[in-house]
């Protein structure tokens, strides 16, 4: 994945969402035209497409961004926290595992070795650790200095219906889900994931990324 400019990355993030939005569209399309218990088939199978299209979406876009943070060449000092705790992500993982000097004081001597130096950030450290719900969303745009805020509202949206639903039928449930609803649901992500993909794209416009009292010219 080579993003180097913010054009690289709208392009990247325009195409990955494009046949996202394509195949949700046509889902949405078949629920609506089938028939009776066929209408079902179609509707459990969107939904289970829509989840995967979700967490698919917001995994890649978070690290098509991070990747287009670590091309600028920026010292570890000069970004945002959120991003050198990134670069030192396993190494903390250790250190909070352990509660030990003996971990914690050569993960801060690895930190500080690191803060003139070009960051080396996990190009796909971002992961959905199981089912994107809520809080794993929360946690990915932590990571990455993301807002949530505007998200919040669709939280039990994403944990109570997408998610618990999507849960139910890879399990092998019976679940009864109406044509119009999965309309809105569908309608409903999908916009979740626009939000994101405009998130990003500010951030890189405006340099989220980069610390305020930065030495870096905006």
């Amino acid at each position: 994945m080579k993003i180097r400019s913010i054009e690289d990355l709208t392009n990247y993030l325009d195409d990955d969402l494009a046949w996202r939005r394509k195949e949700i569209i046509e889902l949405r399309a078949m629920a609506k035209s089938a028939k009776a218990k066929k209408a079902d088939v179609h509707v459990r199978a969107g939904v289970a497409m829509l989840y995967a299209h979700w967490e698919g979406f917001i995994k890649n876009a978070s690290n098509a961004y991070v990747v287009f943070v670590s091309t600028r060449g920026m010292r570890t000092r000069d970004l945002q926290d959120s991003f050198i705790a990134l670069s030192i992500k396993t190494k903390l993982t250790l250190m909070g595992e352990s509660g030990k000097s003996s971990v914690a004081v050569p993960v801060i001597s690895h930190l500080m070795s690191l803060l003139d130096k070009p960051a080396l950030l996990p190009v796909a450290g971002i992961h959905a650790e199981g089912n994107l719900k809520s809080e794993v969303f929360v946690n990915i745009a932590g990571w990455i200095g993301i807002d949530v805020a505007q998200y919040s509202s669709r939280f039990n949206l994403i944990d109570e219906t997408l998610l618990a639903s999507r849960n139910k039928i890879a399990h092998g449930e019976y679940l009864s889900i109406s044509p119009a609803r999965f309309d809105t649901l569908a309608e409903e992500i999908l916009e979740l994931m626009v939000w994101f993909k405009a998130d990003l794209e500010n951030a890189a416009a405006l340099k989220s990324f980069q610390r305020l009292d930065s030495s870096v010219p905006v």
